[in-house]
């Protein structure tokens, strides 16, 4: 059968693809790791990992064996929180966020500094990733809490509202509506409004107060990143709705653009931080929730 050791390995290969960094990662020695990984095969009568000068790659069985072998290591570290505290909702030990890039930068700047002092001994490490990678890899034990624009409904997941961030209208600092304080949605009748993302729960906002409106709303640009929207707006290409939390961050020290909120039908993403049922960190997490949640009141 194989050892745990050598399940830690082989992940640590296939998230690296390389068994170099993967040691390093391990904290063990290049020829440790590749004698381990071979005699995981020679265990199995299987190869699992393809070796080339220019690559690594994992085979198919690799890929299947290493799916199941995230599964077995999460529920093992499970099992270690449980005999190691005495208390389910001590704050130390590690945290793993899974975040997606419109959310992990400009949530984190804000909540971390309060969340390091309340809780010194929680060793934080975050990882950015495309949303619809992230239940899987909340699942499978490679993040602890993920932290989303929209809550995940999931029988297996439990979750807590961080904020309602309102999106702030963001136009040229020459352009008519920037005179304002807060912009009527009425105003918007003929503009150009460049959508941040696709994802069903705030583009259909989006799309619903374009049309009401009479709004143009541009359908070329799914997947843009918030700071190329940005840039598109300072050139004249149109308006932009954007996240509250990305304006204070990175909107409000711009001199060519300004921001504006909505006087009323704003749209809102409904900041969620996510975490498994089955977790013994229960207490933990809605803590750190609380904290992040506290931290974020200010700007809802």
């Amino acid at each position: 059968m194989p050892r745990l050791q050598q399940l830690r390995y082989l992940v640590a290969i296939a998230d690296t693809l390389s068994f170099s960094r993967a040691a390093e990662n391990c904290h063990v020695t290049q020829p440790t790791l590749s004698m381990q990984i071979k005699e995981l095969e020679d265990r199995l009568d299987m190869q699992l990992v393809e070796r080339t000068r220019a690559r690594v790659i994992l085979t198919p069985i690799g890929e299947a064996v290493v799916d199941r072998a995230r599964n077995i290591l999460a529920e093992i570290e499970d099992i270690r929180e449980i005999v190691r505290r005495e208390r389910a909702d001590v704050l130390q030990g590690p945290l793993r966020i899974g975040v997606v890039q419109t959310v992990g930068a400009y949530v984190l700047s804000l909540a971390m500094p309060p969340l390091r002092k309340a809780m010194p001994d929680l060793r934080v490490t975050v990882r950015e990733d495309r949303l619809e990678n992230l239940p899987q890899k909340l699942s499978d034990g490679t993040h602890d809490v993920l932290l989303l624009p929209n809550a995940l409904e999931h029988p297996d997941y439990t979750s807590a509202r961080l904020m309602t961030e309102p999106l702030h209208l963001v136009v040229p600092a020459d352009h008519p509506l920037a005179k304002a304080e807060r912009v009527a949605p009425e105003n918007l009748c003929g503009e150009t409004i460049l959508a941040m993302d696709r994802s069903d729960q705030l583009h259909s906002q989006i799309a619903a107060l374009c049309r009401e409106v009479g709004a143009i709303d541009v359908q070329d640009y799914s997947g843009t990143t918030l700071d190329t929207l940005r840039q598109m707006v300072a050139i004249g290409m149109g308006l932009a709705l954007l996240p509250a939390l990305y304006v204070r961050s990175d909107v409000l020290r711009e001199s060519v653009i300004v921001a504006r909120p909505l006087v009323s039908k704003a749209p809102v993403r409904e900041l969620t931080m996510v975490w498994r049922k089955s977790s013994p960190r229960q207490a933990v997490y809605r803590r750190i929730a609380d904290s992040i949640a506290a931290s974020l009141a200010p700007w809802e």
